[in-house]
């Protein structure tokens, strides 16, 4: 069994028990409320299975699940991609209706679907080509294409022989697609979120390059992107050394989460949304998981913008606390060491000017300082879950219940903790069975 996902508020789970087969639970009362076989009755085309009758018992062993679903908040429509039937169906997005049992439609699009992420307004799928399809989910009308390897070439068009690199990078492209083929869950990949309020704010990863090796490519940009007028906002330059491997946005849009490759530090940015953006001053927290690396899955957002989940494939789960009134402005507090750099760097000319200007210095230098400082006291969870490191989980913060977290795991087991109110370790309430 794979668990996949909550839904945006948690009030839902999704999880396959077989390869083509998925099964919707309710969290709160705990039950099965739709199950879905994801292939045709026969061979002749025929009808899909939206009966909850599967028609193969047998239980995938790959370690890669090829099903991706999105459902819509507590509706009943839910979008599905089965990258199991092969390439061809790989290709097919289908939206169904749960309470009918029936597809409502089906998009067909040029390459296989990565990801697929929605709210009431606006939905974006990836695609294994590095491309973003925008559609108005109100009528299924495609409102754009966004070609993360062609925007990538027009950002460096001064780079010499450029005709002959998009050649040879075309090239390396298709076979880096080829090589992640059945590879949803590839941490080498493009990533996309998308804001769950009506403002349908799209944050997505973009390659960039090393000016002294201009071959060489990086998934750490983000791009801001406003997908209801369908333009781009901001971007984020470098926000890691490695790739993106992570990446949310919280429910309004205005900050944006991410994680690299490493997995060790998760910094919040904001996006520019609704104030003057300043891509040098976007750094809003910073956090560290631990000090070894770890593969890391999900990050998420509670509803109010108070909590951030971190899972990865280490043995806990955790949970960051964000400051609720916090002026990004405003410098910290220095420490002593710090006093002392400060008074290091401070010259003779800092006695002659006013006590404001001081403090303006004091806070500049002291800005200065701590970037070029590496930071080994970052701010730590401040909540925690102990988990089996064999398992693969996924988290949700039910909107109903604030002061919970659920945490669905591919033992079959659907967990509710209770969250600590002083730093520590949530506190097991309930457990029931997928079946």
């Amino acid at each position: 069994m794979k668990a996949l996902n909550f839904n945006q508020d948690a009030t839902c789970c999704v999880v396959t028990t077989a390869p083509h087969s998925l099964t919707i639970y309710n969290c709160d009362p705990f039950g099965k409320c739709f199950e879905l076989d994801t292939r045709t009755r026969n061979n002749t085309g025929s009808n899909d299975s939206l009966d909850g009758t599967a028609l193969d018992a047998s239980v995938a062993n790959e370690e890669d699940n090829g099903i991706i679903v999105q459902m819509l908040f507590s509706t009943s429509l839910v979008a599905i991609a089965d990258r199991n039937q092969g390439v061809k169906k790989g290709k097919k997005l289908k939206i169904v209706n749960t309470k009918r049992k029936s597809t409502i439609c089906e998009i067909v699009f040029p390459h296989e679907i990565v990801d697929v992420v929605m709210n009431r307004k606006r939905m974006c799928i990836l695609l294994e080509s590095d491309q973003i399809f925008i559609y108005d989910i109100s009528c299924m009308k495609p409102m754009t294409t966004i070609d993360l390897w062609e925007d990538h070439i027009k950002s460096n068009s001064m780079v010499a022989n450029i005709a002959e690199n998009m050649r040879v990078q075309s090239d390396e492209r298709n076979n880096t697609t080829r090589k992640r083929r059945n590879s949803v869950r590839s941490r080498l990949r493009p990533r996309i979120a998308l804001s769950n309020d009506d403002r349908s704010i799209l944050c997505y990863t973009a390659y960039s390059s090393n000016n002294n090796r201009p071959d060489s490519f990086l998934l750490n940009d983000i791009v801001v992107y406003d997908a209801l007028n369908v333009k781009p906002l901001n971007y984020l330059n470098t926000v890691h050394k490695g790739n993106i491997a992570c990446l949310a946005v919280s429910h309004d849009g205005k900050l944006v989460t991410t994680a690299s490759d490493k997995g060790t530090i998760v910094r919040v940015f904001n996006t520019g949304v609704d104030m003057q953006f300043d891509s040098s001053n976007s750094l809003v927290y910073e956090f560290r998981r631990g000090s070894r690396p770890c593969n890391l899955y999900q990050l998420i957002f509670d509803r109010k913008t108070t909590k951030i989940g971190c899972v990865g494939d280490s043995d806990t789960i955790h949970i960051f606390r964000l400051s609720l009134n916090q002026d990004t402005d405003t410098a910290p507090e220095l420490d002593s060491a710090e006093e002392e750099l400060l008074e290091q760097n401070n010259d003779s000319s800092l006695k002659k000017v006013s006590k404001d200007h001081s403090k303006q210095l004091k806070h500049f230098l002291s800005k200065k300082i701590r970037e070029s400082i590496p930071n080994q006291n970052l701010r730590r969870d401040f909540a925690h879950i102990s988990m089996k490191e064999s398992v693969r989980y996924c988290l949700g913060f039910p909107e109903e219940f604030p002061s919970q977290v659920y945490v669905a795991g591919d033992d079959g087991k659907f967990n509710v903790y209770s969250l600590p109110s002083t730093p520590g370790e949530c506190v097991l309430m309930k457990t029931s069975i997928f079946n």
